[in-house]
């Protein structure tokens, strides 16, 4: 039980982020085996990334049992150690269901998948190149996970999610915006309006 010992003493907590998605793991440094990094995937998005030991250099004493940040760098392949998911944050609230005589939907004005339609069936959608997400985009420069429309009436609000190129809305990068109807933003090079449209009467 020598290596059991080893392991638990020299057991450091380091905190990982994923380059693809921003999701933070605990990372038990005794788990580096004395090698200079390790190759990490991430389990929410798949991102395979490599990690230095922090052991390589010296570390702060005043980081010890509180978690250290590690460098992450994005790898091909898929010849990973395991993570450990950090908990996840409490579940967002409850949306209104989205109005029966409202139809919702995002149209692609500008991008490699111009002339598309999202119809939105739910108050709340995730929007990014990942293949969980419910609008996913065909766009290199668009985070796995990038950003978050809520619907609240006729109205929605864009929030981004910790992407790497941002959220744009009215040219200005925004945290979360409020957006109306045949209004605007862009995601990397893929640029969105949001349309909300009357159910019945006649109309389409």
């Amino acid at each position: 039980m020598m290596g059991v010992r080893l392991a638990w003493a020299a057991e450091v907590p380091v905190i990982v982020t994923c380059p693809g998605c921003n999701a933070k793991y605990h990372y038990d440094s005794a788990r580096f085996g004395g090698a200079a990094s390790k190759r990490l995937k991430c389990p929410k998005c798949g991102e395979v990334f490599e990690v230095a030991n922090p052991a390589a250099e010296e570390m702060d004493s005043t980081n010890i049992g509180k978690g250290q940040e590690v460098h992450a760098t994005p790898l091909p392949g898929t010849d990973t150690d395991r993570l450990r998911v950090e908990p996840e944050p409490p579940e967002l609230p409850a949306l209104a269901p989205l109005p029966k005589d409202l139809r919702f939907s995002l149209a692609v004005i500008a991008g490699s998948q111009a002339g598309s339609v999202f119809q939105l069936t739910r108050p709340r959608v995730y929007l990014g190149r990942g293949s969980t997400m419910d609008v996913q985009l065909k766009d290199a420069e668009v985070s796995r996970r990038h950003a978050m429309l809520e619907i609240r009436g006729e109205e929605a609000a864009i929030q981004d999610l910790g992407s790497t190129n941002g959220t744009f809305v009215g040219g200005e990068r925004i945290q979360k915006a409020t957006i109306g109807h045949q209004q605007e933003f862009t995601l990397g090079s893929t640029t969105l309006m949001f349309l909300v449209t009357p159910i019945g009467n006649g109309a389409v």
